[in-house]
């Protein structure tokens, strides 16, 4: 056998073993090189040779305590999982792109493999759990754009890959989607009194002039696109909000919801950020049969969803004022005290943990883009309630 048939073979034994260890995929496609469906090959830019974007894999982690590069008006993007919380400053995470990194420790003691994914024009922070083959993880770098939104690529297959979605469009992997889990964009302030022992991601050395100095506060999201490519990839458009206006991108699952799988369009919903007016507030909405609440920290910006119910119980969430002066988000059943993340800290469901909704925060166009389905919230027909005193 020649060494070149020896290397064909090689990659073919290589990308039959991804295949079978991989999530659920659609029929093999008939042509890996082309792109999937209902995508359009000349909007999907490849941008690798245009820009110096690279991913960072495994970076160094440092204590709260020693993380001396960051202010607490930092944004950053805060995870938790096997019993360990890690935090990756945007200011990192919009050069690197991509974070390939592993958290805490699983049933068979070793962490857990997750893939961070940051766009900063959109402000879509996403984190996935990485696919690992024979103990090994895919690893993911940058690729370019589409619909506006960062779009990237896996090493080992080649296989370009959705950041909105986590759907693989092109390549050996075609139609394989990752799998979404929970992620905080908030300050790192804020961050640290949820998490005290959390780790923090520390500069990579060898970027010298890619990341914004010490204290530079990282916009969320642009107000128009800041180069003329990124307008050439979007292929669907929709007017019932402004292209860069702010949102909460929430979905559910079909499973959770009692109607046929093929009417999913309530299935995905959209909070604009501005109904909360820069107000800690709450938005009690249910979606499909799911109650969830929408919850907004003022001063930090942080926004997430959560499912409003605990021991069977359907909970209906609003802010109060506290002894100590501050709001805090209660549960009107139980007199509880909630945080952003959900967990009770304090009354008679103390400790008890809501589940967090799949949701992160998005621009109109770079959420919509993806799922034309979306509903909006319409704020003039639910209230958003806000302190009481």
């Amino acid at each position: 056998m020649s060494p070149f048939t020896r290397l064909l073979w090689l990659c073919a034994l290589i990308c039959s073993t991804l295949c079978a260890h991989l999530p659920a995929r659609a029929s093999k496609p008939a042509d890996p090189n082309s792109v999937a469906p209902g995508i359009q090959a000349s909007a999907l830019w490849d941008g690798r040779k245009a820009v110096d974007f690279h991913s960072v894999t495994m970076p160094k982690m440092v204590k709260a305590s020693d993380a001396r590069f960051l202010v607490d008006d930092e944004y950053v993007l805060g995870i938790t999982g096997n019993g360990e919380s890690r935090a990756y400053p945007t200011r990192f995470a919009s050069w690197h792109h991509i974070i390939n990194d592993r958290i805490g420790k699983n049933g068979n003691g070793e962490g857990s493999y997750v893939t961070i994914t940051y766009c900063i024009v959109c402000n879509s922070g996403m984190r996935f759990d990485t696919p690992v083959i024979n103990k090994h993880a895919l690893t993911f770098d940058f690729f370019g754009l589409y619909n506006g939104v960062m779009a990237m690529y896996d090493t080992e297959t080649k296989s370009v890959w959705l950041q909105v979605t986590g759907r693989a469009i092109k390549g050996p992997l075609r139609d394989t989607t990752l799998k979404s889990s929970a992620l905080l964009d908030t300050t790192w302030g804020q961050w640290k009194k949820l998490h005290p022992d959390s780790l923090v991601m520390a500069p990579d050395a060898h970027v010298t002039d890619g990341y914004e100095p010490k204290g530079s506060i990282m916009v969320r999201g642009y107000d128009s696109f800041p180069t003329d490519y990124f307008a050439k990839t979007v292929v669907h458009r929709d007017s019932r909000l402004p292209m860069f206006e702010p949102v909460l991108a929430v979905t559910l699952p079909d499973s959770r919801d009692a109607q046929p799988a093929t009417q999913t369009s309530n299935l995905y919903r959209a909070y604009p950020v501005k109904v909360f007016r820069k107000k800690t507030g709450v938005v009690n909405d249910t979606i499909g049969s799911s109650p969830l609440a929408v919850l907004y920290l003022a001063g930090s910006e942080t926004v997430t969803a959560v499912e409003r119910v605990a021991n069977g119980m359907t909970l209906t969430m609003e802010v109060r004022v506290g002894t100590n002066g501050r709001e805090a988000f209660y549960d009107r059943e139980t007199g509880s005290r909630w945080n952003i993340e959900g967990k009770a800290e304090e009354g008679p469901l103390a400790g008890t943990e809501l589940r967090r909704v799949d949701s992160h925060l998005s621009q109109w166009y770079g959420w919509v883009s993806y799922f034309p389905q979306t509903s909006i919230y319409n704020a003039e027909q639910h209230a958003v309630q806000t302190s009481l005193k």
